[in-house]
């Protein structure tokens, strides 16, 4: 009786096919409302990259000011220009102005300071007073681009002499042009005597946009800055223009797919919703007062609305975005608005329709309908057939499930005397089939991982403290080029078998990835290493030692020897999966990353094999026998860091080497300015490469002292 009451596993089909029906039914009205408002938090993200993106560029063309700024200041500190020599002066300007395509104009000011009055404005003597400028000029005329103009004293007044400048020409042999008129005293301009003026001495202070005060024709946004010569005495005052023609490319981004139609509208605007730049090809800058702005004829009126806004005005260094929506002329419309770090209260302004995003969520919908209706057709058909045989394949298919959950991926039987659990069983030795291929381009462990958590792998990461490893083979290039092909991709398949060995297996890392005959590789990702420093020391020495070995041996068969140096580096990194949606990568991102990978290159600078940061060496702990080699900023970075070169393992019968006592030694004569000193430490040793290396360069001390302000800091000047 009991049995009869019990439902059949076709009525549990059938009953459980219509719940899903519901279910389905129900679960799509929460996921489009849902997907609705995801779409729409989506776009304010793309808007807001957008947004960043357009202050990076903006910061990064209104940096070029400042650093040319610098760069001439410290010409002249170190006594490579004299500003007070006419002769060099001109040339000087011309090279900073050819330095980038966008600077419009750099002018000198110059005067001889006699101190401050009451209200902190600078004194200069009557004379010598002069300007230099050397500019670019849209309306030259013959293909004439670079102009210079000296504006001077000449009994009792200024008169301007001009000429047209030629790089490539000596400039004494250029026709110099006295321009007609009377022309004023360039000190009194205010470019130069509010940054001379006791409150902004020495600061450096930007402009909004304005027309160039030598040629009409330019906009430009400019900075000046207070120089001085040699000695630190007031010189006068430097105005380094930028061509404003360059915002309008900065706004040029595309954020629609390649080839589509991309609606949005990016612009720069100011909080009292002025435009910077332009929207339409015949927008036209304008005067008002005293800025310079935009004028649009034909502005389209979504911006007109988006610019009316009045919380561009509540925009903050606290808070310098806001998204919204808005309606124009019976459309809907999503606009971010982002205030620029380092401008005059510029404001980066992005507008899009909103049937943009939300068009696409509809067709969205009605593929799903469709797709869910072919999947309910095919969960009928196929369910039926699959129905009969589950009880009796039932035990076969459990024991394969029960396998793979204990990770078990070893090949198995698939015959069965049911062709569906034939292809169950099918599918499920080529779901181990792709596990076992995974496994060899992902890092083992992270497969074990998303296997046990039965999960797929998401864009993002997350800070971890990691050791990591660069590898690279000396002189590859020449190798590759003296075996063929077949024999190239045998020895560079044993080398890296070797590696990998080491890498994995016995020092528990993680290869992230493999770029040509060089290898990255981390430690303490992406599963937990508790001594993942020493691992990463322990397992460049082995590298390093098994590489020689292979090379030596039988099975090489005479090939070129590989030489592998070594890059290691502990620091906290962004670990994760990074790419595409559809296709992404376990790895490793951030500065620590690229430090590590200068520091494998560094070893091509000292003759060495395996160089170490500081912060590696303190957490190895004593089992490893270093040498402190520099202080180095390696290149694209300004802080320096103490390298190590990683020598041995360290036993308690070992003793240091004679070159390492002598080579930290005269390196702490170096660091204390005591060069000779240095050198005659090094000279028993002058075969080994890291002590040659700073002979030469002590040697070059000598012969050129370094700055007062010296501590002792390498700057590498190649990867």
């Amino acid at each position: 009786m009991t049995s009869k009451i019990k439902p059949t596993l076709n009525q549990v089909f059938g009953l459980s096919l219509l719940g899903l029906v519901a279910i389905l039914a129900l679960l799509f009205t929460i996921v489009f409302d849902g997907s609705r408002t995801t779409v729409i938090e989506s776009s304010k993200n793309i808007r807001d990259v957008a947004s960043r993106e357009i202050d990076d560029r903006v910061t990064r063309f209104l940096n070029k000011a400042p650093e040319i700024e610098f760069q001439f200041q410290r010409d002249l500190a170190h006594g490579l220009l004299d500003a007070r020599d006419p002769s060099a002066i001109e040339p000087a300007l011309t090279t900073l102005l050819l330095s980038d395509p966008n600077v419009g104009e750099v002018t000198l000011t110059s005067g001889r300071m006699t101190g401050f009055d009451d209200l902190g404005y600078i004194q200069l003597a009557k004379e010598p007073r002069d300007q230099w400028s050397v500019f670019r000029s849209e309306n030259t005329g013959g293909g004439a681009r670079i102009w210079s103009r000296h504006v001077h004293q000449e009994d009792g007044s200024f008169v301007s002499d001009r000429r047209v400048l030629d790089p490539t020409t000596n400039y004494a042999g250029l026709p110099v042009v006295r321009e007609p008129g009377k022309f004023e005293d360039p000190t009194l301009h205010a470019t130069f005597f509010r940054p001379a003026s006791k409150e902004f001495y020495g600061e450096l202070l930007p402009s909004d946009l304005h027309f160039s005060q030598i040629d009409a024709n330019l906009v430009e946004v400019s900075v000046q800055q207070v120089i001085t010569d040699s000695g630190g005495d007031f010189l006068g005052v430097l105005r380094v223009g930028l061509l404003a023609r360059q915002l309008d490319e900065a706004m040029r981004l595309e954020l629609a797919s390649k080839g589509k139609p991309d609606p949005h509208r990016i612009f720069l605007c100011d909080k009292d919703g002025r435009l910077i730049t332009r929207i339409m090809p015949e927008d036209r800058i304008v005067d008002l007062g005293e800025d310079l702005r935009v004028s649009s004829p034909h502005l389209p009126n979504e911006i007109k609305t988006a610019l009316a806004d009045p919380k561009i005005h509540t925009l903050t260094p606290e808070a310098p975005a806001f998204s919204g929506q808005f309606s124009s002329g019976g459309e809907e419309y999503l606009s971010t608005f982002r205030a620029l770090k380092g401008t005059q209260d510029w404001v980066v302004g992005i507008v899009v329709p909103r049937s943009y995003y939300l068009g696409k969520l509809a067709r969205l919908r009605d593929r799903f309908l469709a797709v869910s209706l072919g999947i309910m057709l095919l969960i009928v058909a196929v369910g039926g057939l699959i129905l009969r045989g589950v009880k009796r394949a039932q035990a076969q298919i459990s024991k394969e499930s029960l396998k793979m959950n204990a990770f078990d991926f070893s090949p198995a039987p698939t015959d069965s005397a049911f062709r569906d659990v034939s292809d169950v069983l099918g599918s499920l030795e080529k779901a181990k089939t792709a596990m076992r291929a995974m496994g060899k381009y992902a890092p083992i462990d992270l497969v074990r991982r998303l296997y046990r958590d039965n999960s797929e792998p998401a864009l993002g990461g997350q800070p971890m403290e990691i050791s990591i490893m660069f590898t690279d083979i000396k002189g590859f290039t020449t190798f590759s080029e003296q075996l063929s092909a077949n024999e190239l991709a045998d020895a560079l398949g044993r080398y890296l078998d070797t590696m990998a060995r080491i890498i994995q297996q016995e020092t528990h890392g993680a290869i992230d990835k493999y770029i040509g005959d060089a290898i990255m590789a981390f430690w303490n990702a992406p599963e937990p290493v508790p001594d993942h420093a020493r691992m990463a020391c322990l397992a460049a020495l082995r590298c390093r030692d098994a590489g020689r070995a292979l090379t030596h041996s039988p099975e090489w068969a005479g090939r070129p020897l590989f030489e592998t140096r070594f890059g290691l580096h502990l620091d906290t990194a962004l670990v994760g999966h990074f790419g595409a949606h559809d296709r992404m990568n376990y790895t490793a991102i951030g500065d620590a990353v690229n430090l590590g990978s200068r520091l494998e290159g560094l070893n091509k600078q000292y003759g060495t094999t395996i160089i170490a940061s500081e912060r590696i060496v303190a957490a190895a702990g004593d089992g490893f026998e270093f040498r402190l080699l520099d202080l180095v900023a390696v290149k694209g970075k300004s802080k320096a860091v103490r390298i190590y070169e990683l020598q041995d393992e360290k036993d308690a019968d070992s003793t240091r080497r004679a070159e390492t006592v002598a080579y930290e030694q005269a390196f702490e004569r170096y660091l204390a300015r005591d060069f000779a000193a240095a050198i005659d430490i090094l000279k028993p040793h002058d075969g080994d490469p890291p002590s040659a290396v700073l002979i030469e360069r002590c040697r070059g001390y000598l012969r050129e002292p370094p700055p007062e302000d010296w501590i002792g800091i390498f700057v590498a000047k190649s990867k």
